[in-house]
C-alpha cells in the first residue's frame, strides 16, 4: 500500500506515527467512543480523580512502517513502544515470543523461569503467560499478564530501580544472586531492538513487563475486533503486547 494512502489521525488524543489505514482508523474511532462512555460511566457512578489521560495510560502509537508486516498495510499499531516489549510466552509445553528470538539458546525458558519465582513468591503459582484459550475474553487475558507483570515488580523492585529513572540496583542494596540472575533474565528478550544475548538498551523489567491499561486492550479487541499481539498470534509467536491490528486471529 502506497505511502499516500495512509491518512493521518488521533486515538485518545494522541497522534498516530505515520498515520493508518482507513479501516483502521475507523476501527479506532469505534474504540475511542466506547471507551469515552466507559469513562463517563465511571467518573458518574464512582468519581476517581482520573482525568481523561491517566485514565487511559496511552502516551506514544506507532502505525505506518514501509517494511513492518501489518504495519505496512496500515492495519496495525504499537501503543507505548517504551514500556511493552515483546516477551516470551508459554502455552502448555510451548514457548513462544519473538520469531527473531527463537534462536537465542535458554532465552525463553530462563525468562520464564524467573517470571514463575516472581509468581510463586507473590501467589503462590507459577506464571500464566499463555496465547488465548478457546473461547477466552480479552479482559481475562490481561488479567493473567497483568498478575505476572505485578509478580515480577513485587519480586525486583526492593533491589531494583522500578521508576522511569536510570535502570539497575538501587543504591546501596545488593540483590540476592538468584534475584541478579533473573533480573538479566527478564530483561534479556525485553530488548530495544534486535533480539540479542547481550541487549545494550532493554524495557526495565522492574517496572513490570506492560503498562498497557485493561480498558484500552479490552475495547480494541472487543470494539474494534483487533487482535492483541501478546496473545493472538498463536503459541509461537504470541508475546507482543504493545501491537494490535485488524488481521484475523489464529486459532
Amino acid at each position: 500500500m502506497a505511502v499516500g494512502a495512509m491518512i493521518a489521525t488521533r486515538f485518545l488524543g494522541v497522534g498516530i506515527g505515520g498515520g493508518v489505514a482507513p479501516a483502521m482508523r475507523d476501527a479506532l474511532g469505534r474504540v475511542e467512543d466506547a471507551l469515552r462512555d466507559e469513562y463517563a460511566r465511571g467518573q458518574l457512578a464512582a468519581p476517581d480523580g482520573l482525568t481523561w489521560g491517566p485514565w487511559h495510560g496511552v502516551h506514544a502509537i506507532g502505525g505506518y512502517r514501509e517494511r513492518g508486516g501489518h504495519h505496512s498495510e496500515g492495519i496495525a499499531i504499537d501503543i507505548d513502544y517504551a514500556r511493552n516489549g515483546y516477551a516470551p510466552t508459554r502455552t502448555g509445553s510451548t514457548l513462544g515470543g519473538e520469531a527473531a528470538g527463537a534462536k537465542l539458546p535458554g532465552v525463553r525458558a530462563a525468562f520464564m523461569a524467573a517470571c514463575d519465582r516472581a509468581c510463586m513468591a507473590t501467589y503462590g503459582r507459577p506464571a500464566d503467560l499463555s496465547a488465548r484459550g478457546k473461547g477466552e475474553s480479552t479482559g481475562a487475558v490481561w488479567d493473567r499478564w497483568k498478575r505476572v507483570s505485578d509478580a515480577v515488580v513485587a519480586y525486583l523492585s526492593p533491589w531494583y530501580v522500578s521508576d522511569a529513572g536510570q535502570p539497575g540496583p538501587l543504591a546501596g542494596r545488593a540483590p540476592p544472586p538468584q534475584v541478579a540472575l533473573d533480573y538479566v533474565a527478564l530483561r534479556t528478550p525485553l530488548v530495544i531492538g534486535a533480539p540479542s544475548l547481550a541487549p545494550r538498551i532493554a524495557r526495565n523489567p522492574a517496572r513490570g513487563l506492560m503498562s498497557l491499561r485493561r480498558p484500552v486492550v479490552a475495547a480494541l479487541c472487543d470494539d474494534g475486533e483487533m487482535r492483541w499481539g501478546a496473545c493472538d498470534f498463536g503459541r509461537l509467536e504470541s508475546g507482543d503486547l504493545m501491537h494490535f491490528d485488524l488481521a484475523r486471529r489464529i486459532a
